[in-house]
């Protein structure tokens, strides 16, 4: 069921339209967020590619996934955890209609992970997939669960969606996109007619929303049931909601705790007479660091440590065996004040037992066994919150703080103003627009002069500081009076000369974009780098838009949009105009005939 060293998921794969099926639009929720590793997500709905080198290398490639996807999906994460990225590429500004802040009144964390993707086809035909996560969208390599449900749309309700659509609407109140929020209410209108198929040996499952109103601790049942076994794999826990769960062992047999290493100091002794405790070996953490620089993928790659970051509830009753996968650990506040979701999933099949789970996770021979268990715990400590936590904390609560931004026109630049209703006094705070190079101290009302046109956004980057140590992290702000034409300025600073024109115009009139890619990306590592019309590459364009005329013109229309965008003689050659205006009038004459 669950072999790490076989089943393995890819995030864009799962998120990308099965054959013959285009996205009609995704909702997703996650708690930490960062930007760069959300582009890969418009690359599998828009593309239905991964981010992969070459695409990574090729911001036209990425610039037309964020332009197919431009109001096909929605993101939510937890106010104060988007990640600042390492490079201030400009086209980070065109993912902030699609990415939502949820600040909690009680300051707990907004921690759910799924997508609610909905796919349709030319014939009309809808699909629907559910992913249930572990994982937040970030490039972290720790060891997560994914599950996909499918489902499609009857004229009867179906009996099990209502807490998804419950789920999805509380998100709306966070959506400050209307075109979003109306995508979304579109979404939850068919939820309750969408029946999803939970697959074979699962004859039951449950939605179970946390935190939300009318769902709470007491809906999921992972608490309030008996059974033999138990098996419980979370990155993070808390003593008290481990005994909570050991009041209703039925038998003698200890329950099963896989957890990570640097949480063992929460734990007194007396909870090795109930659990029996196992943790990644360090060698299999701190595994990227043996590996040299020219073994990895990438050479700017950094090193990282891997550790359980999965989150499972697993127990048996006789022949009644019960799984909750999900983002909520095993903690107090993951069943009291944050926001969570967990999918319950009834298994049934002869001759199961929950022990064979642990096998899926030892391996059969134990030299291979990636986990260790634990026969002595560490002294018993109370965590110090350190400076780093602190930090964070102080970013969630400025993230809870009213704010507006407003942008003025100044004909050749412009001027921004940021305004809080307040300023949390007990750390230094400084803030900066995300694609800007300036930075200010944090006031009540903080101006920023002479930016330029692709500098403005509603992404700003606040650092806290407390005695030298550092965090910095995104918030969202609403920016009133960012020009229109902003937009059209970042697609400029990408596609900048007739050269990179060209390669657009050539990708957008591919039959398969990932090739397109890599044959352009040869090309570049070739003699013949250069795109001139006049050279090799107008026949090309040439055979190209006849294909788009005879099979796909629609592709045109792509084309056109482009034209338009960049509206520039300097960039746009004028023999390929020429030529685009004759394949244009000729797809109009056929349709007229």
């Amino acid at each position: 069921m669950l072999k790490p060293d076989k089943n393995r998921l890819n995030y864009s794969d799962m998120l990308k339209p099965p054959a013959g099926f285009e996205v009609d639009f995704a909702v997703g929720t996650t708690y930490s967020l960062d930007l760069e590793a959300l582009i890969g997500v418009p690359l599998a709905l828009g593309l239905s590619e991964e981010m992969d080198q070459t695409l990574r290398e090729e911001p036209i490639y990425i610039l037309e996934a964020l332009r197919r996807t431009s109001d096909k999906y929605a993101i939510f994460c937890e106010a104060g955890q988007i990640k600042v990225p390492q490079s201030g590429n400009s086209i980070f500004a065109l993912l902030e209609d699609s990415v939502f802040e949820v600040a909690l009144k009680n300051e707990r964390s907004f921690h759910p992970k799924i997508w609610l993707v909905k796919y349709q086809n030319e014939d009309g035909n809808k699909l629907y997939r559910l992913l249930v996560l572990t994982r937040n969208l970030t490039f972290d390599r720790s060891w997560d669960i994914a599950l996909a449900l499918e489902g499609e749309k009857r004229e009867e309700l179906s009996d099990k969606s209502k807490p998804l659509a419950d789920f999805l609407n509380y998100l709306t109140q966070y959506a400050t996109n209307q075109n979003r929020t109306e995508k979304i209410r579109d979404l939850i209108s068919e939820i309750e007619y969408i029946h999803f198929e939970p697959g074979k040996n699962f004859p039951d499952f449950d939605f179970l929303p946390i935190g939300i109103d009318g769902y709470g601790k007491e809906n999921t049942g992972i608490f309030d049931f008996s059974y033999h076994q138990l098996i419980v794999m979370s990155p993070f826990i808390s003593e008290s909601t481990l005994k909570e769960l050991q009041i209703h062992r039925l038998s003698d047999e200890k329950g099963v705790l896989l957890t990570r290493r640097t949480e063992l100091h929460k734990l007194s002794e007396s909870i090795l007479d109930n659990f029996k405790i196992y943790v990644l070996k360090e060698m299999i953490v701190e595994g990227e660091e043996t590996i040299s620089e020219e073994e990895r993928e990438y050479e700017e790659e950094m090193a990282q440590l891997q550790d359980i970051h999965a989150k499972l509830f697993a127990r048996s009753k006789y022949n009644n065996h019960h799984f909750y996968i999900g983002s909520a650990n095993c903690s107090h506040y993951a069943f009291h004040g944050n926001v969570e979701f967990l999918l319950k999933l009834k298994y049934k099949k002869y001759g199961f037992r929950l022990y064979h789970l642990l096998e899926d996770f030892f391996g059969e021979d134990e030299e291979d066994n990636p986990f260790e268990q634990i026969t002595a715990l560490p002294e018993r400590e109370e965590k110090q919150t350190d400076l780093n936590d602190q930090l964070q904390k102080f970013i969630k609560k400025l993230c809870r703080i009213d704010s507006t931004a407003t942008v003025i026109n100044n004909n050749d630049s412009y001027s921004l103003s940021i305004d809080f209703e307040n300023i949390p006094e007990e750390v230094s705070l400084t803030i900066g627009p995300l694609l800007s190079k300036q930075q200010k101290k944090l006031e009540q009302k903080t101006t920023f002069d002479n930016l330029g046109l692709t500098e403005l956004t509603e992404f700003y980057r606040v650092i806290a500081e407390i005695d030298g140590e550092q965090v910095e992290r995104i918030v969202k702000i609403n920016t009133e009076g960012i020009p229109i034409s902003r937009n059209s300025e970042i697609y400029r600073s990408v596609i900048k000369d007739p050269t990179t024109f060209l390669k657009y115009v050539a990708f957008l009139l591919a039959d398969d974009f990932l090739l397109a890619a890599l044959e352009q990306f040869e090309n570049r590592n070739s003699t013949y780098g250069s795109w001139e019309f006049d050279a090799n590459h107008g026949p090309v364009l040439y055979e190209n838009m006849l294909k788009a005329v005879s099979r796909t013109p629609e592709k045109l229309s792509d084309v056109e949009h482009i034209i338009e965008v960049i509206d520039d003689e300097e960039i746009i050659p004028d023999d390929f105009e020429h030529l685009y205006r004759t394949f244009k009038s000729a797809d109009q004459k056929r349709w007229k005939k």
